[in-house]
């Protein structure tokens, strides 16, 4: 894929342009800031376990970010592109620029901190070939861990996530975790409202059950980042995730109810 830097440089819309690495079947979407120490070992891992043809979107914010001291060497691959992110900044913008420039029927957001195993990738990919649309890499599945990080991070993900399986019957234990495989048509088709951060991920699931999408999980193994400052923050992800948590709990009851929810959930495709 041949994208244009320069466009891609402001707002607006994400152009696909050219054609994804030949036979690549799967868009690895990858988010950076300042990864500049992680970006060389996750790029060693993927070519080492992943099996399958593919094509690496890496998604910057600001030309001046130290993980672009390596786009020169990795960019020698021609299944990894750098594209400027073009919904302003953080992992939201980073999210919507790779879905709308990824040409591949699969999509695959994956975190470049070295959290997320690579070799998920040939799972996740086994399992949507048996006709699913969307499919979690899980952290609660049987066989999952989530391995590091702040205790209490980890509780209460647990917490919410355990709870929100029971009461909405969403076929995942983990509605938090990016790193999932999608249908490209399903994300073509959800209006994503998110403007914060990782939350986007409890969104797009929840719009995508609404809509009938058949959804699963495979189990993975999380690890907490080895180099770089994490950037989490406790207030500011409870809020973040609660909206979506009512926003699932107000759909179940309303289908209960026979009223069903359906608001801003489909995009406009005029």
């Amino acid at each position: 894929m041949n994208v244009d830097l320069d466009a891609a440089a402001g707002p607006g819309k994400a152009q696909p342009q050219g054609r994804a690495h030949p036979d690549a079947m799967v868009t690895l979407v990858i988010p950076v800031y300042h990864e500049e120490h992680n970006i060389l070992p996750l790029f060693e891992e993927i070519r080492q376990v992943v099996a399958l043809p593919y094509t690496a979107l890496v998604i910057y914010d600001d030309e001046d970010d130290p993980t672009l001291v390596h786009r020169e060497v990795l960019t020698s691959d021609p299944a990894i592109r750098f594209v400027r992110n073009v919904h302003g900044r953080g992992v939201v913008g980073a999210f919507k620029t790779g879905f709308e420039l990824a040409t591949t029927p699969y999509i695959i957001p994956i975190m470049c901190d070295l959290s997320d195993m690579p070799e998920t990738v040939n799972r996740l990919y086994a399992k949507i070939q048996e006709g699913y649309d969307l499919v979690v890499a899980s952290r609660y599945a049987p066989g999952g861990k989530k391995i590091g990080g702040p205790r209490i991070k980890l509780l209460l993900s647990r917490m919410a996530n355990l709870s929100l399986h029971r009461i909405s019957k969403i076929p995942t234990h983990d509605m938090t975790n990016a790193f999932i495989i999608y249908r490209k048509e399903v994300l073509d088709d959800i209006r994503i409202e998110t403007v914060g951060g990782f939350e986007i991920t409890m969104e797009i699931i929840a719009k995508a059950y609404i809509l009938g999408y058949r959804i699963t999980e495979v189990p993975t193994v999380n690890r907490d980042r080895s180099t770089g400052a994490s950037k989490f923050r406790l207030m500011q992800w409870i809020s973040r995730y609660m909206y979506w948590y009512l926003y699932i709990f107000r759909y179940k009851v309303l289908n209960r109810l026979m009223k069903p929810y359906r608001e801003n959930v489909k995009k406009s495709h005029d």
